[in-house]
């Protein structure tokens, strides 16, 4: 699996992009974005799907710093991420 220590859009061609907060650890008053970016590849990887074939980073408009942004082949996909993460 390759490990990324930071969070950069990936090229896709998936119509469904959702918005959620990034998980925070509590006990750290600064998010810890690796463990974070990892938390959700897992996650993702378990519940959706290969990186890339059902999902991908990417990036809107409306995106703020304290939300990840996941763009998906379908639609259930999303709508698990945002029951899930939001």
């Amino acid at each position: 699996m390759l490990r990324k220590d930071f969070y950069l859009p990936e090229h896709h061609n998936f119509l469904y992009v959702a918005l959620a907060p990034w998980p925070i650890n509590p006990l750290y008053s600064q998010q810890d974005w690796i463990q974070a970016i990892n938390t959700i590849e897992q996650w993702l990887e378990q519940y959706t799907g290969p990186h890339w074939v059902e999902w991908a980073f990417a990036t809107h408009q409306e995106q703020t710093p304290g939300e990840a942004c996941v763009a998906f082949r379908r639609e259930r996909n999303k709508t698990l991420f945002l029951l899930t993460w939001s």
